[in-house]
């Protein structure tokens, strides 16, 4: 059986004291054929040199360097460099469980799906706590009854990229639940597994968790947007 090359699409600023830990766990994956797409996102620290390291050494991995533009679009600059027919996700500060990769890309090999997603585990100092988000359910999703799944979590066909469109690069918080209200509207199908496959790690200088509050609001406001025209098409 011929397995398909998976982009891992990796957005990086200031993660320097992660991103070996991140790097390691797609390289320790039982899936060999990924390529690693990392996009320095003007780091202010040793990120990119850190990243840049492991390229050398290791022809699966792409370092790009940009002037510090924000998340989205360091992700869209890492979708013009993926090459894979997959599309996975990772973050510079989190990591994988080694066999994330396998489970995800045979789910979408054997299903009638367009993207699977999968739990996670919150990375604590030492502690690994499991956390139950559950599938997209695009129904309770779109009407604010659903919080939506883990989005780091994606493994998705380029395909559906192309059908969605990349990141919004206005929205500095939150494009993450955009993107997914835009996948939602355009009816991609959606497949989950229940192993906590992804992990997030939890820490003070997180973007995500500093800009919460913010997210909370930019997420609403873009449901309540998509919601009008989910409404419509229903």
């Amino acid at each position: 059986m011929s397995y398909p090359l998976v982009s891992i699409v990796m957005p990086a600023y200031n993660a320097g004291a992660y991103i070996d830990a991140a790097i390691r766990s797609i390289q320790e994956q039982t899936y060999k054929n990924w390529q690693l797409c990392i996009v320095d996102d003007g780091s202010t620290d040793l990120t990119a040199d850190f990243a840049q390291t492991f390229a050398n050494t290791d022809g699966r991995i792409v370092v790009e360097r940009i002037l510090h533009a924000g998340c989205p679009t360091a992700r869209n600059v890492s979708l013009q460099i993926a090459q894979g027919d997959i599309i996975a996700k990772l973050d510079a500060d989190d990591t994988h469980e080694p066999e994330r990769i396998e489970k995800q890309v045979n789910y979408l090999l054997k299903n009638d799906v367009d993207i699977v997603t999968c739990e996670m585990n919150w990375l604590k100092g030492n502690l690994k706590l499991k956390k139950n988000v559950g599938p997209m359910r695009p129904g309770l999703y779109m009407t604010g009854k659903s919080n939506g799944p883990v989005c780091a979590s994606i493994v998705t066909w380029r395909r559906v990229y192309d059908q969605v469109g990349g990141y919004d690069e206005t929205q500095l918080a939150g494009s993450d639940g955009d993107w997914n209200f835009r996948a939602v509207l355009a009816g991609v199908k959606w497949g989950h597994l229940p192993s906590h496959w992804y992990n997030q790690r939890r820490h003070g200088n997180q973007l995500s968790q500093a800009n919460r509050i913010m997210q909370r609001k930019v997420h609403e406001e873009a449901r309540a947007k998509y919601a009008k025209a989910w409404r419509g098409r229903t």
